[in-house]
């Protein structure tokens, strides 16, 4: 029988998709779960749903925290006012980002650089190879799917620079790993999960955080070409990179009361800035964190889907997209229609759902370009 004194939802359980509530209710069942808070964009995920946040007791699960580890946002308020850039600036803008930093699944770049050599703390060779050989690769890359560079005006009517993505191949690499290995060891727990303190969730653990820190500094690494094509140099883009917003919503944390997951939901502890974006039209929020431990210090991570990609594909009307993308410069076509406005909730209301809760806004930007894989 589910619990429903562990469940903390910032939106009615009954708004919800009836296949992210039977994963809910799922999730609920399991006696090392401490407490779930559901995010206002939740929608069906794997194991936990997109948008939820478990805190597991002495648990770690590597289905929890999925296969794009460390995903995430990365984000520069500038100091170049919008109104100074005229459309040719922003078409010159947009191709020479498309030209600088490879887009789409599996393109490689020629001069990455490599992180620290990476060795699974679990002794495997196979996934020493895999990790090692695309990291280099991959490192400045964005991906496919949902990943996008944005630049858009703020409130103060100054160019902001978004990115999202995540760890590329090496996430996917590490968490299809240990996904496997945790269906067929510690058989005292369920499928998808380990001890924290045994062999297999320290080693999870452990190279999870590799590929955390490989996210981060791949979003930095791309952050440094967007602001290379705005025009600045040297200090100045160091000076930008110092202030930058960078977190992500696909993790695992040790703290004292147990192992907090985080699928899909960003981390909004007291002070602490975050970046919540919507759909290739709606913008971006930065938002500052209010510390609400009932909801495990958590926000949404963005709008959430209302729809499957596939879906999507077969739904929505390219002349809709078109139409929602007008004034956006972007890649308006059938390769981007699983990711049109009509194919996510609305922004506006999750970020109503939890303002004042768990998260101040703290600045909007309204987009201009959008580039996607």
């Amino acid at each position: 029988m589910a619990s429903l004194e562990k469940l903390k939802s910032l939106i009615p359980i009954e708004e919800i998709e009836q296949s992210a509530q039977q994963q809910i209710y799922a999730n609920l069942e399991l006696d090392f779960l401490k407490i779930l808070a559901i995010m206002p964009d939740v929608h069906m995920g794997y194991t936990l749903p997109i948008g939820g946040v478990a805190l597991l007791d002495n648990v770690i699960s590597p289905e929890y925290v999925g296969y794009d580890i460390g995903c995430g946002m990365c984000c520069v308020v500038t100091d170049t006012p919008a109104s100074t850039l005229k459309q040719r600036d922003k078409e010159k803008i947009f191709k020479k980002l498309y030209d600088t930093i490879p887009v789409g699944v599996g393109v490689p770049r020629e001069q990455g650089i490599m992180n620290d050599h990476f060795k699974s703390a679990s002794g495997n060779d196979d996934l020493n190879i895999k990790v090692n050989l695309k990291q280099y690769i991959q490192m400045g890359t964005l991906g496919g799917g949902n990943h996008f560079i944005e630049l858009g005006e703020n409130e103060d009517g100054f160019v902001v620079a978004t990115i999202h993505s995540g760890s590329r191949n090496i996430g996917h690499s590490i968490a299809d790993y240990y996904m496997k290995l945790a269906r067929v060891e510690d058989k005292d727990l369920p499928d998808g999960f380990f001890r924290l303190d045994g062999e297999f969730g320290q080693a999870y653990k452990k190279d999870l955080d590799f590929a955390l820190n490989y996210a981060l500094y791949n979003r930095m690494f791309m952050m440094t070409d967007v602001l290379k094509v705005l025009g600045y140099k040297g200090s100045k883009i160091e000076g930008f990179l110092h202030n930058v917003i960078n977190e992500n919503h696909n993790h695992a944390i040790v703290r004292d009361d147990g192992v907090l997951h985080r699928k899909g939901a960003t981390p909004a502890e007291k002070g602490t800035l975050g970046v919540i974006p919507g759909t290739m039209k709606s913008g971006v929020y930065i938002t500052e964190g209010l510390g609400n431990e009932e909801y495990l210090c958590s926000a949404s991570h963005g709008a959430g889907r209302k729809m499957s990609r596939t879906k999507a594909k077969k739904m929505i009307k390219l002349s809709d997209h078109k139409h929602w993308m007008e004034g956006i410069i972007a890649k308006v076509d059938k390769s981007t229609i699983d990711e049109s406005h009509g194919a996510y909730k609305n922004l506006r209301n999750v970020i109503k759902a939890q303002e004042g809760i768990v998260i101040d806004v703290v600045d909007y930007v309204k987009p201009f370009i959008n580039v996607k894989g």
